[in-house]
């Protein structure tokens, strides 16, 4: 998966987005309908109910309402993180009731309503990581909405393409690679499809898929010039939403991809076989420059009030030191680590999420290897120390017998060893 986390909304007037891929997070959706702006009065919603649920002899619109109700409602306790049995039960009941009216005759309002009952089921799925079962609601949902994608409707065809980007990530998580990545490429011709018919947002979501392409590659071990181009699309696309809407918030999505890029370069060129070692000091440069770019984006965002860019401005920080560490320019990357543990060490303790603490402990990873290479092993071991707490938090947690954490224990007694010589 990425190095950096993501969790975007788009603009207040456009869908809401629940989004989200990282290092060691459970995956997220992507694509949800939107909820009501306004406030919804559950009581009146529940009196309602129950007032149709009395009726004998309803009609199918008024099957067709409870069915919406049911799915208010449960989107409602979607939103306060109820029990997810309640919240599939009432998804359920809906369900049930636009299937029988479908039963009596193709309606192309309960198959709309139905589709929507699915994917909303799916994200919720989703997000309470039941991925097996999120993927059959969205498959059930990618059925229902078929005939309506067929007929050219453009709702729907943008519906298909959501959920065929959520299945690409489900299966990515799940490690069904091929499935993911036939899922993900089927998202970006629908969304190419839908741009054609002028649905602007698009655009937003094609990068996206381009994105979750580009992790998916990576993961599967295809080949650097695969993984930069899909970074590469995701860039052009984001850059023109940025230019042609002033949404200057998607900075910090385009900071990501950059980052990100950065990452997979790095990685390859770590392992490659240059014909000199200057050659490859120069590529590594090239490198801090975009890394460098990247940490400005989101710094900027950061100052601008975008809380989100704060998380991954502490991530690009942490990667900009390691790579500062590696190629031994001491000076300037214990600047950037100094920053990152100094101005982030309350995500560590707020959140207490592994992710954060396995960023920290590398930081203080690469400023021990700092602190000895400047000669300063008094503080080099200080930072081992603190680095080595850091990892038994993570020993003890359920992603404590990851290879990443043993790997880094490892390091840090390695270099405690060493410092006592």
């Amino acid at each position: 998966m990425s190095f950096f986390t993501e969790f975007v909304s788009l603009p207040i007037d456009w869908n809401t987005l629940l989004y989200g891929t990282g290092l060691a997070a459970g995956v997220a959706s992507v694509f949800t309908h939107e909820h009501p702006t306004e406030a919804v009065d559950l009581n009146a919603i529940k009196n309602r109910i129950a007032e149709l649920e009395k009726s004998a002899n309803r009609s199918l619109e008024q099957n067709d309402e409870l069915a919406g109700l049911y799915t208010t409602w449960a989107t409602e306790l979607y939103d306060e993180a109820a029990d997810l049995d309640e919240i599939v039960a009432l998804f359920a009941k809906a369900e049930a009731l636009l299937q029988a009216t479908l039963a009596q005759g193709d309606d192309t309002v309960a198959r709309q309503q139905l589709g929507n009952v699915y994917l909303n089921w799916a994200v919720t799925l989703n997000d309470y990581d039941e991925l097996p079962a999120a993927i059959t609601c969205y498959l059930n949902g990618i059925d229902t909405l078929k005939p309506l994608d067929d007929s050219g409707d453009g709702d729907a065809k943008f519906d298909i393409a959501g959920m065929r980007l959520n299945l690409g990530i489900a299966y990515h998580e799940l490690g069904n690679y091929e499935k993911a990545k036939d899922s993900l490429q089927e998202s970006l011709v629908a969304y190419r499809a839908v741009e054609k018919i002028g649905v602007a947002e698009t655009r937003f979501f094609m990068a996206k898929v381009s994105v979750q392409q580009g992790h998916l590659l990576s993961d599967m071990g295809e080949p650097l010039d695969a993984i930069v181009d899909a970074h590469n699309r995701a860039m052009r696309l984001f850059v023109e939403v940025i230019e042609d809407l002033q949404e200057f918030r998607l900075e910090r999505d385009l900071a990501n991809v950059l980052l990100d890029r950065c990452v997979a370069f790095y990685e390859d060129w770590l392992d490659r076989e240059f014909a000199s070692a200057e050659e490859k000091n120069q590529k590594i440069a090239d490198i801090l420059v975009d890394v460098g770019r990247g940490v400005e984006l989101l710094d900027k965002q950061n100052q601008e009030g975008n809380e989100l860019a704060r998380f991954d401005l502490f991530h690009g920080l942490v990667f900009h030191g390691k790579v500062l560490c590696d190629t031994e320019r001491y000076a300037e990357a214990k600047t950037v680590l100094d920053r990152a543990i100094t101005e982030f060490t309350d995500l560590c303790e707020d959140e207490e999420d592994d992710m954060f603490l396995m960023q920290m402990a590398m930081a203080y990873a690469s400023r021990a290897v700092v602190q000895m290479g400047l000669g300063k092993k008094d503080l080099s071991q200080q930072d081992c120390q603190k680095g080595s707490e850091l990892i038994n938090k993570l020993l003890q947690s359920e992603d404590g017998d990851d290879e990443d954490i043993q790997a880094l224990k490892e390091q840090f007694q390695a270099m405690l060893e060493q410092l006592k010589k």
